[in-house]
């Protein structure tokens, strides 16, 4: 995933992201999004405390909007572990591709997502209306 600014991610979504995979059998390695989550938070995630993310980076259970840089849809979402995912909801999973490509993104940059068909798409990141750590909620 091609990303234009560094991947944040705190430290209990890191944890958590691991024991997802942990309490799979064979570590969730035949499920491709989790494999791919859990290699890019490993390598190419900067890991912080969560009183130390800034408000502007999406971390687990924020809600945000993006664009897709190809159609200038906007849409609101919210980043959720899989078993809170719910589509009519807003709610998606971060084992998504697009999850994936939101976790840990700032206010501004973009992210390339590979779609169903095939077909890559840039998404960018355009506003965060909630982030737990800025209300103070370090544990959800």
């Amino acid at each position: 995933m091609i990303t234009d600014s560094p991947v944040v991610v705190t430290e209990l979504d890191a944890a958590r992201i691991r024991e997802l995979g942990a309490r799979l059998p064979e570590g969730g390695r035949g499920l491709s999004g989790l494999r791919d989550l859990v290699d890019e938070v490993t390598a190419m995630a900067e890991i912080v405390p969560g009183r130390q993310v800034a408000p502007d980076v999406v971390t687990m259970n924020s809600t945000v909007s993006f664009r897709d840089e190809q159609t200038g849809l906007v849409h609101r979402v919210t980043l959720s572990y899989p078993l809170e995912a719910s589509i009519p909801d807003r709610r998606i999973s971060v084992l998504s591709p697009v999850g994936r490509a939101l976790l840990g993104r700032s206010v501004g940059a973009t992210a390339e997502v590979g779609t169903p068909d095939g077909v890559a798409r840039a998404i960018r990141v355009i506003a965060i209306h909630y982030q737990p750590e800025a209300e103070g909620d370090f544990t959800r």
